[in-house]
């Protein structure tokens, strides 16, 4: 009894946790089809802050010794 109660119980949690899996992917696809357009801007945007900032700290570290 006690082994089927267990398994029913991680049947349970087991759904659950595929059901919210599914959930937080759909949120993921929606958001990300809705900002499609945004995307490349996003993205540059990133960039230059990357190179102009975080790739020169890098660079320093490195070389500047």
């Amino acid at each position: 009894m006690t082994v089927f109660i267990l398994s029913l119980a991680y049947g349970v949690l087991s759904a659950g946790s595929f059901i919210l899996f599914l959930r937080e992917g759909y949120k993921g696809w929606t958001w990300f089809w809705e900002n499609y357009d945004r995307l490349p801007h996003l993205y540059r945007s990133h960039w230059r802050y990357q190179k102009r900032f975080i790739f020169k700290r890098i660079w320093r570290r490195l070389f500047n010794r």
